[in-house]
């Protein structure tokens, strides 16, 4: 995904935020990225409200989603909306401070408007993400009937089937808002909903299903004979519904097979149920409920039959995936396979497919399940022409984070896709958990840098010489932080380079040093460009 491209001028919106960049106890840090949250949001209301001085004002919001990305670039963003307070990182926030901060006040009121019950925001989002949750919570509140915000790109988290209430108001790779309450239907169900199911898809009712009526006798067995009997019966109607490739009768008895199961435990009728269960498990009935897994309100029931099956169902699951067209039905697909966390061997082969597609998904999922030596198996597709590729590929090893994927990464730092840039810089700022590793020199990335014309980047890359923190990383950020010298042999002086490059700059030094950037902050107090100067005395103080 193409971040949004953005320009800098009128003071920055770091300045509005209270509090120094630098680290800060969890409770803190939590609290300042929820108010960069808010205070993009309430650039952005102002931006839609008033529609004067818009380039003053679009200059504001892109600031505020400088800082906003700068927040998310230190940490993920956990948040939650309970009984009308923020609970940031597993702690409540008072509800004076709140009340007391109109930023927060205002993101707390839109949160409760919008039903957000939840907003998780993974570490790095790219800026482009994060301005659209901004967007979301900023725009009026959307009707009920409304579908969730999307993207088409597969995440691991709950998707949502067409006739149901959605799981999430809005989702991307690396963004889930979630509704303040789930619905009722996502709880697990009771036997007599699979009943349900299977009667709504008859005309007379259920007095007409023989289905219906032999899944209630199974129900209502106290013995190991009458339940027995009541399968054997099922077993002949699942043969039936399989030739006529009636898939909503298959799973409605899968799911009252699976609701009975946890029902009955270890009693009477248990042997009867395990053995419904195994002929559950052929091929042929897990794809009709593969097709049928979308739609479901009780996901969690039928996944559990299918991890029973093992690599076959993945197997079905991935199948669905790659020839499904509707987005919400291959996200549903993608998180169910990362939920059963088996099929790596197919996915290895998926690599290898001539289809943009299948192998955009199959590497979005062994970084999502974090599979071992994935990293060797994605790795040639760095140098893939399809940009949709590199970037899945680059989220991937990314997420991965062993050394061979964040050193494949640190030689894209010149790709021709920004996002994949953006990704490789911040791969340099990361050291692999990996026994033995060690940080790459700051030379190439300094160089880029040089060369770098997206801002966004060009930011994550600033951000990255500051985590690295060699000798090297600090000289670069110097130069670009403190105003150019007077060259030797008496030709003009460069200018300096822009403000947002600068005060990035200075936030990376003290990232990396600390107090020893004093003097360098004494100087820059000074600098004739307010909002250099503006940020100097901030970070001071």
């Amino acid at each position: 995904m193409s971040p949004l491209g953005y320009r800098r001028s009128t003071p920055s919106a770091s300045s509005a935020e209270s509090g120094a960049f630098r680290a800060l106890p969890d409770g803190r840090a939590a609290r300042g990225t929820a108010r960069a949250l808010a205070l993009l949001v309430d650039r952005i209301v102002t931006l839609g409200s008033t529609g004067t001085s818009e380039v003053l004002e679009r200059a504001a919001v892109r600031d505020a989603l400088r800082l906003f990305t700068a927040r998310i670039r230190e940490g993920a963003m956990l948040c939650r909306v309970l009984e009308g307070q923020f609970v940031l990182a597993g702690e409540a926030v008072d509800r004076g401070l709140t009340r007391d901060d109109p930023l927060l006040a205002g993101l707390l009121s839109r949160c409760i408007a919008h039903g957000v019950g939840g907003m998780t925001v993974r570490q790095g989002a790219a800026p482009g993400e994060l301005f659209t949750l901004a967007s979301m919570l900023a725009a009026p509140p959307r009707s009920g009937d409304a579908g969730p915000f999307s993207s088409d790109t597969p995440t691991t988290l709950s998707s949502v089937g067409p006739e149901l209430p959605p799981r999430e108001l809005l989702r991307s790779w690396s963004v889930l808002v979630t509704p303040a309450e789930l619905p009722s239907a996502f709880q697990r169900q009771a036997p007599e909903q699979g009943i349900a199911a299977i009667s709504a898809t008859m005309a007379d009712g259920a007095g007409a299903s023989p289905t219906a009526a032999a899944l209630t006798r199974l129900i209502a067995a106290h013995s190991d004979d009458a339940a027995n009997a009541a399968v054997d019966q099922l077993a002949h109607l699942l043969d039936e519904a399989e030739f006529r490739g009636e898939a909503r009768v298959v799973e409605g008895i899968a799911r009252a097979c699976m609701a009975q199961l946890h029902t009955v435990g270890a009693g009477s009728g248990r042997l009867a149920l395990e053995r419904l269960l195994r002929r559950l498990q052929h091929r042929r009935t897990l794809e009709l409920l593969g097709e049928r897994l979308p739609h479901v309100p009780d996901r969690l029931t039928l996944l559990e039959l299918f991890a029973r099956a093992g690599e076959i169902a993945v197997e079905i699951l991935v199948n669905q995936l790659m020839r499904v067209q509707d987005a919400t039905a291959r996200r549903a697909y993608f998180d169910s396979i990362v939920s059963l966390d088996l099929g790596a061997t197919l996915l290895f082969d998926l690599v290898r497919d001539s289809r943009w597609f299948v192998v955009r998904n199959a590497v979005a999922l062994l970084g999502e399940m974090g599979v071992e030596h994935a990293d060797i198996a994605m790795l040639p597709l760095v140098s893939h022409d399809d940009d949709r590729i590199r970037i899945a590929v680059s989220r991937s090893l990314l997420r991965l984070g062993t050394a061979k994927a964040l050193a494949g990464l640190h030689g894209l730092i010149d790709d021709r896709n920004a996002e994949v840039r953006r990704i490789a810089a911040a791969a340099y700022g990361l050291t692999s958990t990996a026994s033995g590793s060690v940080r790459p020199p700051a030379a190439r990335l300094a160089m880029a840098l040089e060369r770098e014309t997206d801002e966004d980047v060009a930011l994550e890359m600033l951000s990255s010489l500051g985590r690295l923190g060699s000798a090297d990383a600090i000289q670069r950020l110097l130069r670009i932080a403190l105003p150019p010298q007077q060259p030797q042999d008496g030709s003009e002086r460069p200018a300096p380079k822009d403000s947002y490059l600068r005060v990035a700059a200075i936030e990376s030094l003290l990232r990396a040093r600390g107090q020893a950037v004093v003097p360098a902050l004494e100087i820059l107090k000074h600098d004739p460009d307010p909002n250099v100067a503006a940020a100097a005395q901030r970070l001071d103080s």
